[in-house]
């Protein structure tokens, strides 16, 4: 499932779904945004924050049907963050108020948030994926520009396990037989969780930015990036 996005200088509220190879409109959003996250929990899909002009705290809960609804607010806007679940509870990454760099780590809980960690420093754009109760941000725009830093949270423990090879933002990160996939610009860098290790595991066939990156199966999706591509991606 795609939810929202930016087509041209636009906002839409499409949600596409179906096999990687076959999406198809099936509903829409209640408002056009983009920079969102979006997340699985149970049988639904419930899509956290973005924005058109402003970032907003709305959350959507989306069946598999298409059907979008009303679901509450977070606690703050937020927009340009990383959604992830962890022990069946949905954990929004960092992002952006409207008036600063967010380095919150939230549990989502309705309409009380807690904050599960902190980043060191406020983060956006940056790529966010779970292996076990572990979740893995890598890169992404800090106050001082693009990081290289990946960080491993758990539980209230924030830790920096290693870099990137260079600084960078807008890349997806997605997870796939305890191995992290971080995709972006034209390649697709494979990093070792246990280590903090990257190293280059395929180029792309364009430039990629702010594209999806999730696992289905024995392999990894990549759509969107300011394309119409979708692509899988096989180690």
């Amino acid at each position: 499932m795609i939810l929202g996005g930016l087509v041209g200088n636009s906002s839409i509220d499409t949600i596409l779904a179906g096999a990687p190879g076959s999406l198809r409109v099936v509903g829409h959003l209640p408002q056009p945004t983009h920079d969102a996250a979006a997340a699985m929990l149970g049988s639904s899909v419930y899509f956290f924050g973005g924005g058109a002009a402003t970032s907003t705290p709305t959350v959507v809960r989306v069946s598999l049907s298409g059907s979008a609804s009303d679901a509450g607010t977070l606690i703050e806007p937020l927009s340009d963050l990383g959604a992830v679940v962890v022990g069946g509870t949905a954990y929004l990454v960092g992002g952006y108020t409207g008036t600063q760099f967010a380095t919150a780590i939230l549990r989502y809980a309705g309409a009380n948030d807690p904050v599960a960690a902190r980043l060191p420093v406020g983060l956006r754009y940056a790529g966010v994926a779970a292996i076990g109760r572990t979740i893995y941000v890598a890169g992404g725009l800090t106050m001082s520009g693009e990081s290289r830093a990946i960080y491993a949270v758990t539980g209230h423990t924030v830790r920096q396990i290693g870099t990137l090879p260079r600084a960078e933002s807008a890349a997806a990160l997605a997870a796939l037989n305890g191995t992290l996939y971080y995709a972006g610009g034209r390649k697709i860098l494979a990093i070792n969780p246990r280590s903090g290790k990257a190293t280059v595991a395929a180029r792309l066939p364009v430039s990629l930015a702010n594209a999806t990156a999730t696992t289905v199966g024995n392999e990894i999706v990549i759509a969107g990036g300011g394309t119409n591509g979708v692509w899988a991606f096989q180690p």
